[in-house]
């Protein structure tokens, strides 16, 4: 991987597929020397279909994807200072690709060169984006002293973590998980006790609620929001939203 932000290999690779596939996933990496950054993965089963038998038969078509923008998902940055066990949690990145099938015999070559008129140039107007999300309730979160909070992102956008974009409130307060059916044990008197001040024990009897932890929220739920920037592809999300749409009423009306 070349040292930048913005790579670009315009490059091409070929592989042989066997159809009907024994697997029905394509997995991609990025790679950093031997180091793996960030991972994602294309389902056969999503980009081609084998048709169906009916009336004179229905033609399927072959794999295909693209040229669009795939995101890639790996560990965070700073997993090494915490180390955690979930590797696909942090937006990486994307990379703009096509993926197409052609049905002939393979002449040994591996890896080859775009020409220059075969690249894509994608260079869409950009349109500012809204995500607002409501956090009703968090049940069965993992028990211990450390405080918890949930985090809301768009790619790069409501990363706490990531300094290349403007802070949001894409984070919910920080909240100490509580065992279901334990009495208040966070007040003493007058003064309320903070989640460090009571003993784990005290405050998780094993002899009664459902056995599991959830965050107090109660009547105030926390509200998050994530404004980010990105291409206008509109033209394709409203006929990908009214084909979904025209399926969904075809197959409530066929039953």
């Amino acid at each position: 991987m070349p040292p930048d932000a913005n790579p670009a290999w315009n490059e091409v690779f070929f592989f042989p597929l066997r159809l009907p596939p024994i697997c029905d996933e394509i997995q991609l990496a990025i790679l950093s020397g031997s180091k793996v950054l960030a991972t994602a993965t294309l389902h056969l089963s999503q980009i081609s279909c084998a048709g169906a038998e009916i009336e004179e038969g229905t033609p399927g078509f072959l794999p295909c994807f693209g040229p669009a923008f795939l995101p890639f998902y790996g560990p965070r940055p700073d997993s090494a200072r915490t180390p955690s066990t979930d590797t696909g949690v942090a937006y990486r990145g994307r990379v703009l690709l096509e993926l197409s099938t052609h049905m002939e015999t393979p002449d040994g070559h591996q890896r080859g060169v775009l020409a220059p008129e075969d690249i894509a140039q994608h260079h869409l107007p950009r349109h500012l984006f809204g995500l607002c999300g409501i956090f009703y309730s968090a049940t069965m979160v993992p028990a211990g002293p450390e405080l918890l909070r949930f985090e809301l992102s768009l790619g790069n956008y409501g990363d706490i973590g990531d300094v290349t974009c403007k802070p949001t409130s894409s984070v919910t307060p920080h909240g100490c998980p509580l065992f279901d059916g334990e009495r208040d044990v966070g007040c003493r008197g007058d003064r309320k006790v903070g989640c460090s001040d009571v003993p784990w024990d005290a405050r998780c009897p094993l002899d009664t609620g459902n056995r599991y932890h959830y965050l107090p929220w109660y009547g105030d739920k926390p509200v998050v929001a994530v404004t980010s920037s990105w291409e206008d592809s509109s033209h394709r999300w409203d006929v990908l939203n009214l084909l979904g749409a025209l399926c969904r009423r075809l197959v409530s009306t066929r039953g």
